[in-house]
């Protein structure tokens, strides 16, 4: 799958909707770090694509309803991760209501919707049959385990873009897939799964404002080494994940958004600097120096004050 230029590079301007795998989790972190507007897997991760776009059409759709499960005293849904939990059935239907409400705001207001998918191996509850998000530790008895057909996922998914553009015709989505191998399947199974989400999003970036962006290719084809992995051998380290969001500047960010981020780590840079002998003069003048540097940007782009240096 070749290299595609998003129609319009990214500003500071933009309002970036993040969702899916662990992946979303790592490279929106890059965003909110760089003085981006970016909200990140408000449901937590999410791996699989009807998973997903389940979520979405819940949020869309005030008549669709997420299940609850109780395990021991704590609430969950089947349809979202384990981040999202409560002590009783009542706060539990409190958060999803503030989520589904966060939800459609994003999904109304964002300029840019990035969406990750992790596998399309599918657990199904045996009870409905249904996709669930998150297993939440329960027996795998409960649940039946397929690979989800390319033709399946693309029905929900190309029905899905139509809704999320009837209500924000100007929103562009970005999809990739993530580098992360699922090897707990199995290697091999892995490598079915990623197959089947790469031709997912081979049909969905056919359609009008739909982008890929190379997440996958660029962490296991051009990096190809175990010191750009954490200890587990499988999910990317902080080296990767810079080297990942390097490409996206470079490549997908407007030249003076690329200035602005330069500046801003040379600030970083200056604020890590070791004084050597903090009582001296030079040291005085310095701490002033760099005071004075942090001033002139945060008046220039406010964006950035929130940020812990």
């Amino acid at each position: 799958m070749s290299q595609q230029k998003f129609s319009d590079p990214l500003t500071h301007e933009a309002s970036i909707l993040l969702l899916g795998s662990c992946f979303s989790d790592e490279i929106g972190h890059q965003f909110v770090q760089n003085g981006f507007q970016a909200t990140i897997n408000p449901g937590g991760t999410i791996f699989h694509p009807l998973a997903l776009a389940h979520l979405l059409e819940w949020a869309l759709n005030e008549n669709k309803q997420l299940r609850s499960i109780q395990r021991e005293d704590i609430w969950l849904s089947w349809d979202l991760s384990g981040s999202v939990y409560a002590l009783t059935e009542q706060e539990l239907q409190l958060k999803l209501k503030q989520l589904r409400k966060k939800l459609f705001k994003c999904i109304s207001e964002s300029t840019h919707l990035m969406v990750t998918f992790g596998t399309s191996w599918a657990y199904k509850l045996l009870e409905d049959q249904q996709i669930v998000a998150n297993c939440h530790k329960f027996p795998a008895d409960k649940f039946s385990k397929e690979n989800t057909s390319v033709e399946e996922m693309c029905q929900v998914w190309k029905a899905l873009i139509g809704q999320i553009k009837s209500l924000n015709p100007e929103i562009k989505l970005i999809f990739t897939v993530s580098p992360v191998r699922h090897s707990k399947d199995g290697l091999h199974e892995n490598n079915l799964s990623k197959a089947r989400l790469f031709l997912l999003v081979e049909q969905l970036t056919a359609i009008s404002n739909c982008f890929y962006f190379p997440a996958y290719e660029l962490v296991n084809d051009q990096l190809r080494d175990y010191s750009f992995f954490k200890e587990d051998g499988i999910h990317p380290n902080a080296k990767a994940t810079a080297y990942v969001w390097d490409f996206f500047k470079r490549n997908h960010l407007e030249p003076a958004t690329q200035l602005v981020l330069k500046d801003w780590d040379a600030l970083q840079l200056a604020m890590k600097h070791r004084i050597m002998y903090p009582e001296s003069k030079s040291a005085a003048i310095y701490r002033k120096h760099l005071h004075n540097q942090k001033e002139e940007f945060f008046i220039k782009h406010p964006q950035f004050r929130t940020i812990q240096l």
